[in-house]
């Protein structure tokens, strides 16, 4: 696209276009794209309108959010995130062997597709393997990645037309949407952003992806393909384990562990004891499922499933400390009690009216994912434990806990993320700028 051109396209409108080029076109469809061809896709793209009679707040406003949202966000915490969360391990805790699925380390993953996005920015989307052995190139491999660890992660990122079409029809068989929803179903340009054309080179159509390939929700589904529920439940003990880590960074906090109060029976995953309240903490590593993303009907029971199950838990908890059960008797009783609800990925419409799930429990509760949490944890603790309170309602309606947080209260140190970027190091300044400079 001419540097000169003073179009701004959404991400999300061109990665929809992308996949559509891919999954639809042939070789009789080879017209060139210029920025009025472009113009005019993204214009029907954003005129086109799937609204149902009678449809909700819910399933209207929630396929936006999740369409949108995701590029919107700093590639800063998602990264460091990713090391903090799939990579650190406590001492005695097994490591989580991502090598068998990646050819190399998470890490190195990370940081090799980071080379290869910067490389395809500033190569206006192509990826040419021969640069590699020019020799201005050879700097990088000492300075930020090794040259097997670029090459592996290309390898990984990068799919000819037949094999994404695969990849999709594979995905529908896992799990169709009804044609309403296509502009949500699956794109196989998230997991592979690197288009093969053969002849006319490697291409990444939406540049952003290439950095957000080995980040989210990828990562998770690609766990899960090799190692299946034993991947799913390591991942929600490490949730638990980083929600406590997060929670500990408030100053002069008072948390305590789950307890077995009975045989195999079990409170909330951390208990937070602020002079305001007693705050029951239950952490959820679940997903919603892509149906539930695209606004589809399984929306509402998705959220009563994963969001009603913690709310259960919380009520039980607090039914245990009012009633007196001794394995309580180190929590205060002289306070009031409420919930905090934590999710792994975002349920951007959790804690509003919107939500299309009444998340109503005896307890008021509010729900945050991880990000949330990481901003949370920067405030003093007398400050994040009223905006817990203030966001928790016993109906779930408390507002958007993510949409609480000042510019400046999101610019805040984060030991725990600090420490995980750390294992990026080799990044240079213009490489972290360009995380987010694609549009």
């Amino acid at each position: 696209m001419d540097a000169a051109d003073d179009h701004k396209w959404f991400p999300w409108a061109i990665s929809a276009i992308a996949k559509e080029s891919v999954l639809r076109g042939n070789e009789y469809r080879h017209a060139e794209i210029d920025n009025r061809r472009l113009s005019k896709l993204v214009h029907l793209l954003n005129s086109s309108s799937d609204v149902s009679p009678g449809q909700s707040a819910a399933s209207l406003l929630t396929p936006i959010m999740y369409e949108q949202f995701p590029y919107q966000e700093s590639a800063y915490e998602e990264m460091a995130r990713t090391h903090a969360l799939l990579v650190y391990t406590e001492p005695g805790e097994s490591s989580i062997p991502w090598d068998e699925v990646l050819g190399v380390g998470l890490d190195e993953a990370v940081r090799a597709s980071h080379v290869l996005h910067a490389w395809v920015v500033n190569n206006a989307g192509r990826f040419d393997p021969r640069i590699l052995d020019m020799p201005h190139f050879q700097e990088i491999y000492h300075k930020v990645a090794p040259r097997a660890e670029i090459e592996a992660a290309a390898k990984l990122l990068t799919a000819d037309i037949p094999s994404l079409r695969d990849a999709r029809r594979e995905a529908d068989e896992r799990a169709s949407l009804p044609s309403r929803l296509e502009r949500y179903a699956y794109n196989p340009l998230k997991s592979q952003p690197l288009v093969d054309l053969g002849r006319e080179g490697i291409w990444a159509p939406q540049t952003m992806l290439v950095s957000r390939a080995f980040l989210g929700a990828n990562l998770y589904y690609r766990g899960l393909a090799r190692w299946g529920k034993p991947f799913a439940d390591e991942l929600g003990d490490r949730t638990q384990r980083y929600v406590g880590r997060q929670l500990s960074l408030l100053d002069g906090v008072v948390l305590y562990p789950e307890i077995e109060y009975s045989k195999s029976q079990r409170s909330v995953d951390w208990i937070w004891v602020s002079d305001a309240a007693v705050i029951l903490v239950e952490c959820k590593a679940a997903r919603l499922s892509l149906d539930a993303q695209a606004g589809g009907d399984s929306l509402a029971g998705v959220m009563g499933r994963y969001l009603g199950a913690a709310r259960d838990q919380i009520d039980r908890t607090a039914g245990l400390i009012r009633a007196d059960h001794s394995a309580f008797d180190h929590i205060p009783k002289d306070r009031p009690i409420v919930g905090l609800v934590t999710t792994a990925e975002q349920f951007y419409l959790a804690g509003t009216p919107f939500s299309g799930f009444q998340s109503s429990g005896a307890i008021p509760a509010a729900t945050a994912s991880l990000r949330d949490l990481e901003f949370l944890v920067g405030l003093p603790e007398r400050d994040a434990a009223h905006l817990v309170i203030d966001h928790a309602h016993p109906n779930g309606e408390g507002g958007r806990f993510g949409g609480a947080f000042s510019d400046s209260e999101r610019k805040r140190r984060n030991p725990i993320l600090e420490e995980a970027w750390s294992h990026f190091d080799l990044l240079t300044d213009m490489d972290q700028e360009t995380a987010d400079s694609d549009k």
